[in-house]
């Protein structure tokens, strides 16, 4: 389907805009997960704080490294993370201790079933 605005970024602070006014208490910011997707501009967030003054949330493909580059930068209050918890129950230690992460099985994604919902093991030396 693709966008019908040639820049969208202009909707989305004006969305954002009426949302600060509205008094919403954070901002939940999905970006695009496909492979190779292009990260959000960095003027897109700072105009995002300039207008939004609550907690901001970026999730979409992040890693630990890419998160902590954006939270030290001051352009985000959380990082949330989907499918690296999936598969690694105990990913805020995995992170803060610098384990190598469980790889994700797509295929058991959503499934339905245990296989690919509690089965990931957690790290063990």
């Amino acid at each position: 389907m693709g966008l019908v605005e040639d820049d969208p970024h202009v909707t989305y602070i004006e969305a954002i805009k009426i949302l600060e006014e509205v008094g919403i208490a954070y901002l939940s910011i999905a970006e695009a997960d496909w492979d190779h997707a292009p990260e959000l501009p960095h003027n897109f967030r700072k105009r995002c704080q300039r207008h939004f003054q609550c907690r901001i949330i970026y999730a979409g493909r992040y890693t630990a490294e890419r998160g902590t580059r954006i939270l030290k930068a001051g352009l985000a209050d959380l990082i949330a993370f989907g499918r690296p918890f999936i598969a690694n129950p105990d990913l805020p230690d995995r992170i803060a201790n610098g384990w190598p992460l469980n790889a994700v099985d797509a295929s058991t994604m959503y499934g339905g079933t245990e296989k690919g919902y509690i089965d990931y093991p957690a790290y063990a030396d």
